[in-house]
């Protein structure tokens, strides 16, 4: 086996092992609009307590409060970003 033969098989190896060791750290699911935050976690990063669609029985409820909630969703009230909180919620 030639040098240059060798040098091709350690690049193509590092190559293979690097592209498993990114994809092995990937999220299996990187889309956060489909994230269940209803099992993710209790507490924001602030210690307040996570609200869920769960914690809400209508989406005009979960609305005022994501509303009074002020800039951002925090909570992942509005999974597609439209503004509207739950909106599976009657």
């Amino acid at each position: 086996m030639s040098n240059i033969q060798k040098i091709i098989g350690i690049i193509a190896g590092g190559a293979i092992i690097a592209s498993g060791a990114y994809f092995l750290n990937q999220s299996s699911n990187s889309d956060t609009r489909d994230t269940d935050y209803s099992t993710t976690r209790t507490n924001l990063s602030t210690g307040k307590a996570d609200k869920d669609c769960t914690d809400f029985s209508t989406h005009a409820e979960a609305q005022a409060f994501f509303e009074s909630q002020g800039p951002g969703d925090p909570h992942g009230l509005d999974r597609d970003g439209d503004g509207l909180a739950c909106e599976t919620l009657p």
